[in-house]
């Protein structure tokens, strides 16, 4: 964030113009968006702080609809650089630093949990629009408000064993209701560069399998004499267990509809047409107390944590004077063809 003096104070929240050759028109080069005390927060600084979020914004949209996508981008990030100059300016007061060592280590163990190495991120935020530099910027600043933290209101949380048994009995009272199911299917396959004649004739082929099998027949006999699926064919379809949440969405609900013993209609797969039998359903059994304690109790310190940033930001708000002048641009409308 750059500093506005006193001398230039009349600058703030005007928007620096540049005339249009010989049109007297006028166009927005720079504009502030936001003061912290002294402190002016510039657009240009906003849009690149929010440049990875705003290029996912489709461009198929209305000009209406990517005005309002562009609002809430442009909102998000203007919030979360409030945030940021907040927490920094704790920093400085708690004597808090971070070096480029500890934003090296936060970011191997980020890896490291997403079974990659820091060159491979940086190599996939690199295609999505992030330099590294940038990249490191932003994990420097979630190092830093970690430590302030941790510093400031970790001390407020307090996890006892009532709450901790509480959890677990939510949890328990959760597991209660969710079984695991076990499912056999036949696919009609779509090859990837099929044509949606192909689609519709693989579509009929399934709809006559599932047709014939709840008219009676066996579904594995019909898995072995028509399914594609290599894999299953020959045990009949049975894919076994599912955990919820493994298969596409439209896979999972349909099971999720089914009775033991009853079958689907065709439901569209990344792989063609399947039709999902429901052999039985497994009530999930709860781990004991014991097992679950570390991750409930890691659980429940991160939920507070959550809460008490957002109580410990609300403070520091408080003792700072916020203008915020965010006023966002629509994108104009594209000019109509000759």
């Amino acid at each position: 964030m750059k500093r506005a003096t006193k001398r230039c104070g009349w600058l703030v929240g005007l928007a620096l113009t540049v005339a249009g050759a010989g049109a007297g028109a006028e166009e927005i080069i720079e504009r502030v968006v936001c003061v912290v005390d002294d402190d002016a927060v510039f657009l240009s600084e906003l849009e690149r702080r929010a440049r990875p979020f705003l290029a996912e914004i489709p461009a198929g949209l209305s000009t209406e609809e990517q005005g309002r996508r562009r609002a809430e981008v442009l909102r998000t990030a203007l919030d979360r650089m409030l945030d940021d100059q907040l927490i920094r300016r704790a920093a400085t007061r708690a004597h808090v630093t971070v070096s480029e060592d500890d934003v090296d280590e936060f970011i191997g163990r980020m890896a490291t949990e997403r079974g990659a190495t820091p060159e491979q991120i940086y190599a996939a935020l690199q295609q999505e629009g992030v330099s590294r530099a940038e990249y490191r910027t932003y994990m420097e600043s979630e190092v830093l408000q970690l430590r302030v933290l941790q510093a400031r209101v970790r001390g407020r949380i307090n996890i006892t064993d009532a709450d901790l048994q509480q959890a677990y009995r939510r949890a328990v009272r959760e597991a209660a209701d969710q079984t695991v199911p076990t499912v056999a299917h036949v696919l009609i396959g779509v090859a990837e560069d099929g044509t949606a004649e192909d689609a519709a004739a693989a579509r009929q082929r399934a709809a006559e399998v599932a047709q014939r099998a709840r008219g009676g027949e066996d579904f594995a006999t019909l898995a072995r004499q028509m399914s594609d699926d290599t894999a299953s064919r020959e045990s009949g379809g049975v894919l076994g267990e599912i955990q919820p949440g493994s298969l596409p969405e439209a896979l999972d609900q349909a099971i999720a509809a089914l009775a033991p013993g009853g079958v689907t209609d065709p439901v569209q797969g990344p792989a063609g047409w399947h039709v999902l039998r429901l052999v039985s359903r497994r009530a999930v059994e709860p781990p004991p107390f014991a097992a679950v304690r570390d991750r409930l109790y890691a659980a429940l310190v991160n939920r507070e944590m959550l809460r008490q940033r957002g109580i410990y930001l609300r403070e520091l708000r408080r003792t700072v004077s916020i203008d915020d002048r965010l006023e966002v641009t629509r994108p104009a409308p594209a000019a109509p063809s000759r």
